[in-house]
């Protein structure tokens, strides 16, 4: 999937031998619903968290845990009841504040709906020209959005929004997310109801991502795919951070810490690719993921004489 929207982009940050600088942080941000009433409920208590340039984070948790709340906070989306949001150490006061509004993205779990405009080309190109950007730019970046995510312009940007298919929705949200160019996108849940070729779209897409040096952030109960993707793992519970590690840490099933209160990575996965890296037969460099294990279990039953992608 090429990208021309990110082609030639350097990564921000420090050096190459430097730690990437702060991107967005929460200092002690709590969110509560309905406050002062009786069903009143902590959803985030006391959350502490740095985001790097670049850094590819996958958050997980059972559901309720306050994920999709955590990220719609760090995109500026919501405010939080208490605490404070920072993007680049200065303290965030509106979400429509620039450089902040071009340089994060955010992917809907439903796309569908918040689309607003007559067209797909249209509802793309919205954030451009809410960006001051003339009309023809607009048009010209939606374009090579729509192109990069599968979608021909042609084809789907007169379209009306309501008349794509699931994927095809999911699609043009991720190009109305990523049309500004930003330097960290958020998806919520985004392989939910894709099938295979959607979601090997989309692990396409994330590497011309991780190419262009931008971060994401991903929240999925998929945890082979947070550990193929993702080089950091964040764990919710209780409203909490409950674990924060390297995604590796995951390769031979729940590392010490992991809260209890949450199922465990895998499981059933991550033992099948512990017993194949035992006896040899997948590369300890390929993630545990279904497509993964089912081409080296397909090679042992057939015998294709290699091991090649899986090991």
């Amino acid at each position: 999937m090429s990208m021309p929207l990110f082609s030639g982009r350097a990564a921000a940050g420090g050096g190459p031998t430097s730690e990437p600088s702060a991107l967005l942080q929460l200092e002690g941000v709590r969110w509560v619903i309905d406050r002062g009433l009786p069903s009143e409920r902590t959803v985030l208590g006391g959350i502490d968290l740095t985001i790097r340039e670049g850094e590819r984070v996958g958050i997980a948790g059972r559901s309720g845990s306050g994920k999709t709340t955590l990220v719609t906070i760090l995109a500026g989306l919501l405010d939080p009841s208490a605490g404070r949001l920072l993007f680049r150490g200065r303290r965030v006061e509106s979400a429509d504040e620039r450089p902040f509004r071009s340089e994060i993205g955010f992917v809907f779990q439903e796309p569908e709906s918040a689309f607003f405009e007559e067209t797909v080309l249209d509802d793309v190109a919205f954030a451009v020209r809410n960006a001051g950007f003339a009309p023809d730019e607009a048009r010209v970046r939606a374009t090579a959005a729509l192109r990069a995510v599968g979608l021909d312009p042609a084809a789907f940007g007169p379209r009306l929004p309501e008349s794509l298919s699931g994927g095809e929705a999911r699609r043009a949200g991720i190009a109305g997310a990523l049309v500004l160019t930003p330097r960290f996108v958020f998806f919520d849940e985004p392989t939910a109801g894709l099938d295979a070729e959607g979601i090997a779209r989309f692990r396409a897409l994330l590497a011309t991502l991780r190419a262009a040096g931008t971060g994401y952030a991903l929240i999925s109960h998929e945890l082979p795919l947070l550990a193929a993707e993702c080089e950091r793992i964040l764990v919710l519970a209780g409203g909490r951070i409950a674990w924060d590690g390297p995604a590796h840490a995951l390769a031979a099933g729940a590392p010490p810490g992991w809260p209890p209160e949450v199922s465990a990575p895998a499981d059933a996965l991550l033992e099948i690719a512990h017993g194949l890296r035992e006896r040899g037969l997948l590369d300890p460099a390929v993630p545990a993921t279904p497509e993964a294990l089912a081409a080296v279990l397909a090679e042992k039953r057939f015998g294709n004489g290699s091991h090649s992608g899986a090991g």
